[in-house]
């Protein structure tokens, strides 16, 4: 049974292409469960990974395939991670477009090796298709509200005989469409008339739409290796599919990978369904933070945890025997602080905080005695706000502003 202090339930958030970039994770390269999830990955695919994201071999993130591994292999590394080293079991998995495929092995549906397989097969089946259209985009739609969109798109096909459909619901007034490019400059009066803009996202190819149909013929005749849908795997997390908006707790795995392929991804209706169910702490697992900005677009009561590589830094580094100096402990939290980090509102993550504070303090008998005390340090009142706000930056300014609205969300 949960208590009042343990009901507040978590969700990790896995990004899609786009997210990649050189380096990205590189503060956990010295754990040996990150190098030996690069190293399966890339024997399993022939992409050296590490040579890739950490070597001078950042250009190939520009590849469809690689990119796709590359965010695969390093978010299922860094979920991993944050299990066993840090306690971060979530409560639930979700990801955007290609995040659900580490989100699917992160829940526990497919392990590693597997996941790699239909990562690779998928990619392969996705550009093959997309070297069918001329120039095959996804664009984003922004500033209309999404069902106006969706009403838009199907005027265009139906009165104007364009190929274009909807492909994401992001946000309330942010969706994606996906077509080829000379159609959807065709569409694009329909939604300047309206007040909005489209942007493209040079993607290359019109995915999550039925113009992928070959794609998921192809991918179809390569999954025959898929656990039977008789075979219910042993969970760690419930997924939330991206296209259904929903729970997945006994899916069909083939059949909800070829749905992926030609289906919109449903954000936004996600998000919803985790704040429904119990969600107050949203965790991204990216280089970047375009789904937490998505999250605070929904208008969801958001609690961050921090981002991945500063909890973990946290949680770590104050247990280290080399750094048990006070002074270290102070420049730990101050750069933690300085970051623009939301403060910790919730009683559960305050509580696991104060626990790891108490066992480095016993450990180090008493090494740190001027911050024992110190709940300041994790209170939903940011304390140490005025060395913030010392640094004289307008864009930090604009950053309190956003914190204290973030504040009001959650009940201040």
């Amino acid at each position: 049974m949960r208590t009042a202090i343990d009901s507040a339930k978590t969700v990790f958030l896995f990004p899609g292409v786009g997210a990649q970039q050189a380096g990205m994770f590189a503060g956990f390269r010295i754990y040996p469960e990150y190098r030996d999830c690069l190293a399966e990955v890339s024997e399993l695919s022939g992409v050296d990974l590490d040579a890739v994201i950490h070597g001078d071999r950042g250009d190939e993130l520009k590849q469809v395939r690689t990119a796709q591994l590359a965010l695969t292999a390093t978010t299922v590394a860094v979920a991993a991670i944050l299990r066993k080293h840090c306690g971060l079991v979530p409560d639930f998995v979700m990801g955007h477009s290609l995040g659900q495929y580490p989100a699917l092995c992160a829940a526990g549906y497919l392990d590693l090796a597997t996941l790699t397989r239909v990562v690779s097969l998928r990619s392969e089946a996705a550009e093959a298709c997309a070297r069918n259209f001329d120039h095959g985009e996804m664009c984003w739609v922004l500033h209309v509200p999404a069902e106006v969109v969706e009403q838009e798109v199907e005027k265009a096909r139906r009165d104007d005989g364009l190929a274009i459909y909807l492909s994401a619901v992001d946000a309330h007034d942010q969706a994606t469409v996906s077509g080829e490019m000379a159609e959807i400059r065709r569409f694009a009066p329909r939604i300047e008339a309206l007040g909005g803009l489209l942007y493209p996202l040079k993607i290359g190819g019109p995915f999550h739409s039925p113009l992928m149909e070959p794609a998921r013929t192809q991918l179809e005749a390569g999954l025959d290796f898929l656990p039977a849908a008789d075979q219910p795997p042993r969970l760690i997390s419930q997924l939330i599919c991206n296209v259904s908006a929903a729970e997945a707790p006994a899916m069909d795995l083939k059949s909800s990978i070829l749905r992926h392929l030609t289906s919109p991804v449903q954000w936004l209706s996600s998000l919803q369904y985790a704040a429904q169910s119990g969600v107050t702490r949203y965790l991204e697992i990216s280089p970047k933070s375009v789904l937490s900005y998505l999250v605070q677009r929904a208008g969801l009561p958001m609690l961050p945890l921090c981002e991945p590589n500063e909890i973990f830094a946290f949680s770590q580094a104050l247990s280290a025997p080399e750094r048990r100096q006070e002074r270290f402990f102070q420049r730990c939290c101050l750069h933690l602080y300085s970051e623009k980090l939301p403060a910790i509102e919730d009683e559960a993550a305050l509580l696991q905080l104060r626990r790891i504070r108490e066992e480095v303090r016993q450990r180090t008998q008493g090494a740190a005695p001027g911050l024992e005390d110190s709940d300041f340090l994790f209170q939903r009142t940011r304390q140490w706000l005025a060395i913030i706000e010392d640094k004289g930056n307008a864009s930090l300014s604009m950053e309190q502003l956003r914190l204290e609205s973030l504040y009001e969300a959650v009940g201040r």
